[in-house]
Parts: C-alpha cells; structure tokens; sequence
C-alpha cells in the first residue's frame, strides 16, 4: 500500500496482513489467530522506495560502510495487532462492504485467539464439526445441501491457509533496529537536494489512525474489494 505516491491508498494485489483485512471486510472472518500484543513492522511501500532512491543517490560516489537499511516501524513507530483489529472493525462497521444483494455486510466484532493450538481447537468446535454433520445430512438428503456444504468447506480452508501463512508474524516478538535507516534519512536531508524532491522514509511521520482508516483501508476497498 502506498502512502503518498503516486497516490494515496494505491494498491495491487492483497500482500501482507491486506488478506485478513479483506475476508473480515466482507464476512468470511470473525476470528484469526495471533497476540494481540504483537508488533506489526508495517511501513507503506512508497517509503521503501524513497529509502532505496535516497541510498542509491547518498552513495552514488562512495560505497558505504553499513548498506543494511531497515525500512521499518516496529521501533520507532509501533503498530500493534490489536490496533488493527480495531482500525478494522471501526471501518467496516461505519462503512459496511456490499454484497451481491445489494445489502451491508454485517460484521461482528473481531476475535484474535493468543494461542495457535487455542485457534485449532476453536477451529474444530466451531467449524470441522458442525461441517461433519453438515457432510452427513447432505449424504441422507441426497445432497440438497451440497451448495451450502461446498461453501462452508471453502471457507474452513481459506482460515486454515491464513493462519498457516500470517502464524510466523502474528507471534514476531522482535523489532528491527533501523539506526542506519536515521543516519540515511539525516544524511538525506542535509546532503545535496536531489532535485528538490523530498523522499519521506522516515516512519514517526505515520499517524496510524489517519493511515488506516482514510487510507490504508479505504484504498483497500476501493482497489481490491469492488
């Protein structure tokens, strides 16, 4: 997702947590697993370009000492999990998705299970066991139900798919240290201007709420979601 350039909220393809935010936005997820204390290292990708377009024109004449830059949030900018949860929750509640009735998707307020073995037993009582019984009386009634079946089993693995992909990041316990980020980004602004452009990296400059919700989000239905 793009903060500023080439224009705010411009998106292509659900990467990252955008997949969790799109099946929750139009109903298929009520609950998903992760700490809700976890730290997201969430930065908008036009940042990492303008990084990457500062690194290259600071060191253009000489190599540098330390080329590992972090284009990061998770220190000095933190988002957390459960703030996304919220971000979501508020949007979608205030501007509900669009169903092929025609009528708002309801949504519930989000669950996050803290634990992974927590999020397969809820995933077993709530959903491989009704499925099962779904499966047997659609057998007895000669499948009359196969249609209901068929998209209950989609969504079973669907929330099985995101939680296998999103579990090494719902629980990422660390931050990453971005000083050579800083020292580019002072470097940057007391260097040569590069032909008066100013390439914005640096991350205390995001207000999470403003990004999310009108946005980050907004850019998310909008290009992705219609």
């Amino acid at each position: 997702m793009y903060h500023k350039d080439p224009f705010p909220g411009w998106i292509e393809g659900l990467r990252t947590i955008d997949g969790v935010i799109y099946n929750y936005g139009i109903g298929k997820l009520k609950s998903f697993v992760g700490n809700p204390k976890t730290i997201l290292d969430a930065i908008p990708a036009d940042m990492v370009i303008n990084c990457v377009i500062a690194a290259i024109f600071i060191h253009s004449k000489q190599p540098p000492k330390n080329f590992i830059y972090h284009v990061s949030s998770s220190l000095r900018n933190p988002l957390k999990y459960c703030d996304i949860s919220k971000f979501c929750h508020s949007y979608f509640k205030k501007t509900p998705c669009i169903n092929q009735n025609g009528k708002p998707i309801v949504i519930s307020n989000p669950c996050l299970v803290n634990s992974f073995v927590a999020f397969d037993i809820y995933i077993k009582v709530t959903h491989v066991l009704p499925l099962k019984v779904l499966s047997l009386v659609n057998k007895i009634c000669h499948h009359s139900f196969q249609d209901v079946y068929d998209k209950k089993s989609r969504k079973l693995r669907m929330m099985h798919r995101l939680a296998t992909l999103y579990k090494p990041y719902v629980y990422f316990k660390f931050v990453f240290d971005d000083k050579n980020t800083e020292i580019l980004r002072m470097a940057a602004k007391g260097g040569p201007k590069m032909d008066n452009v100013e390439l914005n990296f640096d991350p205390t400059t995001i207000d999470w709420i403003e990004y999310m919700m009108n946005i980050h989000i907004p850019g998310l239905v909008k290009y992705q979601m219609k």
